[in-house]
C-alpha cells in the first residue's frame, strides 16, 4: 500500500470511529464540573471532526488526521475523568 492510500485508510477509519463515539456519547455526573464546560469540550471535539472533513476535501489528509486526533484526545480526556461515556468504532465485529 502506498503512503497516500495508507493515509486515506487511516482517515476513513479514524473519522468513522470518532463519528461512532459522538453517536454513542452520554454525559455522566454533570454535577462534578459545570455541565457547560463539559459540553463545550465535546463541542470542540465535534468542530475538530468537522474540520477534518474540510481538510480532507482539500486533499490535506495529514492535517485532517491531526484534526481527528485532537478530537479523539478531547473525548478520551473526558472519558478518563468519568464525565462522558461512549464507544469507539473498532474493527468489524468488535465492540470498541
Amino acid at each position: 500500500m502506498n503512503l497516500q492510500a495508507d493515509l486515506e485508510e487511516k482517515y476513513r477509519r479514524y473519522s468513522e470511529n470518532l463519528g461512532r463515539a459522538f453517536s454513542t456519547l452520554k454525559f455522566k455526573d454533570e454535577n462534578s464540573l459545570p455541565a457547560s464546560k463539559v459540553r463545550e469540550v465535546v463541542s470542540l471535539a465535534k468542530c475538530y471532526h468537522e474540520d477534518a472533513g474540510h481538510f480532507h476535501s482539500k486533499r490535506m489528509t495529514v492535517t485532517a488526521l491531526l484534526s481527528l486526533a485532537y478530537g479523539e484526545g478531547l473525548l478520551d480526556a473526558l472519558k478518563m475523568l468519568g464525565l462522558v461515556d461512549f464507544r469507539w468504532g473498532g474493527r468489524l465485529g468488535e465492540e470498541g
